[in-house]
């Protein structure tokens, strides 16, 4: 990269080269591919990132039409300096990259680039892909025997997972044939889909076994802007050192392609001092004593959110509170039958004054899941949550979730326990060695446990739990969801017919049933109301 860097600030390119050096700490690196990025259509003149955001904001004041094109001359270098610094950054928005990243780790994917809602990735799941063994990251940093005792644990935890797979497959064949019509399973093509789901269900369970050591291959989009925040974010204290080196691969391939984004690097704001990660365990107490029980529990909403919603709607519908009282304005506003726009798959009430209504009212609920599970959760950014990073959600003790099929299994359960004390005693040993806890928690098992509080408006809401009540999503965030549903649907008994599975949804508007086509789960689930959901619910 030296023809590429040179004109770069000085103390821009010692991080780019320190970055680049820790690539050195692994013994395979992750692999960052640029794979796409903005440019004119072909014919047009080349433009770079810097032409893109001088051209955008010189458009804010041109009394024409400022064509896109390359502009290197000191005014607009000099508006392009003046609205980077001053925060003017939706000029930033308009060029993107999409990269190709293989061998991260789902501990940087879930810590960092997934930690944001300004991304867009489209990732391989461990749900549909069995696993490869000795798919793990290994780093260079350790002693011959920190490295033995480092592997051999890793190992382990994959080991474990194939027994578990295996093990799994005629308890998920079990319950899938008693969910599943008779009749199905004398149709070629459907016993083929069905044979097919045995596999995919016990990957999706296995998995919890894994360590979040383990690699993963995803394509990732990025705008300008939020690069540059990951470059000017990347020494945060919870950046890891393989954040670092991504962060920087990936400023070096535009680079490479385009030169003028030299000129938009700053400087990476040095770690904030300080910070308590010594009461962990009293922490987690006072969290599971605020769920009461449930997996996820309603913690914050206004007192008055009815009022507030009938009132937004009747502003946008034109009606007095005399010709349509609360009730009847929320039947409204959040019955599929009267709106059919709750159960498009496009989610086209964006642009629709009165689906949007149900951005007047947010919801904050705490959650207890997985690692894997908030890995997706957290793609519904709409929905964000405060997710501590793994260092501040260890302890020290087994604290993992059980999937249900492995709990409803006495056997199973007794071999998963086992797995999960291995791991955690794992993780202690390695800490105990000496190895640095950047690798020793990637030991942890994809089981472990995370307490989140997140929020979001009734629309997005309404677009998570549509997707996430369906019984072909992943379990656990199928179970949190119901929980979800139901303390919404008490607070508004209105939308009953608004929050169930995609079918449920179809069925009440009068456009279909399951979407899924022959995806479909086996269960009657729009005939359902939402507190049927748990019984049915058996894979």
């Amino acid at each position: 990269m030296t023809a590429e860097l040179v004109g770069l600030k000085p103390d821009v390119g010692e991080y780019l080269a320190q970055y680049r050096e820790l690539g050195l700490t692994f013994e395979v690196p992750p692999v960052v591919n640029l794979r796409l990025i903005s440019q004119a259509p072909a014919g047009r003149e080349p433009v770079g990132a810097r032409d893109i955001a001088a051209t955008a904001a010189i458009q804010c004041y041109a009394p024409g039409i400022a064509p896109m094109k390359a502009r290197p001359d000191d005014k607009a270098q000099s508006i392009a300096d003046s609205t980077l610094e001053a925060g003017h950054h939706t000029t930033r928005m308009h060029a993107h990259y999409t990269f190709l990243l293989v061998g991260a780790t789902r501990d940087v994917v879930h810590d960092i680039f997934h930690g944001n809602p300004f991304y867009n990735s489209e990732q391989q799941s461990q749900r549909y892909v069995e696993a490869r063994a000795g798919n793990y990251a290994v780093p260079t940093v350790l002693t011959s025997e920190q490295r033995e005792f480092y592997v051999g644990a890793a190992e382990r935890s994959n080991q474990a997972y194939f027994e578990m797979l295996e093990g799994l497959k005629p308890e998920v064949e079990r319950r899938i044939r008693e969910m599943y019509p008779k009749s199905g399973w004398s149709v070629g093509r459907t016993r083929e889909r069905l044979e097919s789901k045995v596999v995919k269900v016990s990957q999706e369970v296995a998995r919890y076994v894994l360590p979040i050591a383990q690699k993963t291959t995803m394509y990732h989009t990025l705008n300008e802007l939020q690069l540059l925040r990951l470059w000017r974010g990347s020494q945060m204290g919870h950046f890891s050192d393989e954040a670092r080196f991504i962060i920087g691969q990936m400023v070096e391939g535009v680079v490479a392609e385009d030169s003028t984004f030299l000129s938009e690097l700053d400087l990476p704001i040095e770690k904030r001092v300080g910070g308590v990660d010594t009461y962990v365990n009293e922490q987690n107490s006072e969290f599971d004593a605020l769920l009461k029980g449930r997996l996820s529990r309603l913690i914050g909403n206004a007192a008055n959110v009815r009022l507030t919603l009938a009132d937004s709607a009747r502003g946008v519908l034109g009606v007095s509170s005399w010709s349509s009282n609360n009730t009847k304005t929320l039947d409204f506003l959040m019955n599929p039958k009267k709106n059919p726009y709750l159960a498009d798959v496009y989610e086209i009430g964006m642009f629709d004054p009165l689906t949007s209504v149900l951005r007047q009212a947010s919801f904050t609920f705490a959650t207890k899941l997985s690692h894997t599970a908030d890995s997706q959760r957290q793609r519904h950014r709409r929905t964000p949550g405060a997710t501590p990073p793994i260092f501040a959600s260890y302890d020290g003790s087994f604290d993992y979730i059980t999937p249900m099929v492995i709990e409803g299994n006495a056997q199973l359960n007794e071999r998963y326990d086992l797995i999960m004390r291995e791991n955690y005693e794992a993780v202690e040993r390695a800490r105990e060695m000496g190895i640095p806890d950047e690798w020793a928690l990637r030991l942890l098992p994809n089981a472990h446990a995370l307490r989140v509080v997140e929020s979001g408006d009734l629309f997005d809401w309404l677009h998570r739990l549509k997707q996430r009540l369906c019984y072909l999503a992943q379990e656990e965030i199928f179970f949190i969801s119901v929980d979800q549903a139901e303390q919404l649907t008490g607070i508004f008994p209105e939308s009953t017919g608004m929050f169930q599975a995609p079918c449920g949804v179809a069925q009440v508007a009068g456009t279909g049933k399951c979407p899924e086509g022959d995806r479909w789960c086996g269960q009657p689930v729009w005939k359902w109301k939402i507190d049927q959901y748990k019984k049915g619910r058996l894979v």
